[in-house]
């Protein structure tokens, strides 16, 4: 038993010592790299304790207020990244629109947490208010640091030092509500 021991024992070394000589033997890249590549793209995030209004869902819309505001705020570890809101109402995937408005947020203090908020004011008192029809509607925030085209986002590419390119994905994050309008007295 002890010689069959020290048998596999003395294989497994030989296996080890052979495994860690290949690695000597295998063609290593020497070319050196100009630079450390730059860090890939990192994505926004919505502060959901400071979206506005809290409730996701707004059952009551046009009875007792006729004036209702979104608003969401963003903060991206990325500070170069120009952030956007594009609001979307009722989106329908089968006949797909644009946003119904954009709003750029700018980083005037050079923080993660942007300062500006991106708002969405409704009213229905306007004679064309989107949200005017009684029954459910659908509100979505899209938040995203790059160019959006049909909701997705299209990726960059980037020049890497050593002369190739990598594609560095964009983001879209979401928050959304669903508001119920009711008869009111509003118009």
């Amino acid at each position: 038993m002890d010689g069959t021991t020290r048998r596999y024992g003395w294989t497994a070394l030989v296996v080890v010592a052979a495994c860690a000589a290949t690695g000597c033997l295998i063609p290593q890249d020497d070319t050196m790299m100009a630079g450390v590549p730059g860090q890939k793209n990192r994505p926004p995030r919505i502060i959901e304790s400071l979206v506005s209004p809290q409730q996701r869902v707004i059952s009551d819309f046009g009875a007792h207020q006729c004036d209702l505001t979104f608003e969401v705020v963003a903060e991206d570890p990325d500070l170069d990244d120009r952030l956007k809101v594009l609001w979307y109402l009722d989106y329908n995937p089968q006949d797909p629109s644009g946003p119904y408005r954009q709003y750029d947020l700018s980083n005037i203090t050079q923080d993660p947490l942007r300062s500006d908020r991106g708002s969405l004011l409704i009213s229905l008192s306007s004679a064309n208010s989107p949200l005017g029809t009684p029954g459910t509607h659908l509100v979505e925030a899209l938040v995203s640091d790059w160019s959006v085209n049909d909701r997705v986002v299209e990726p960059r590419t980037v020049p890497m030092p050593d002369g190739t390119f990598i594609e560095d994905p964009g983001f879209i994050v979401t928050y959304s509500w669903v508001v119920n309008t009711v008869q009111g007295d509003c118009r």
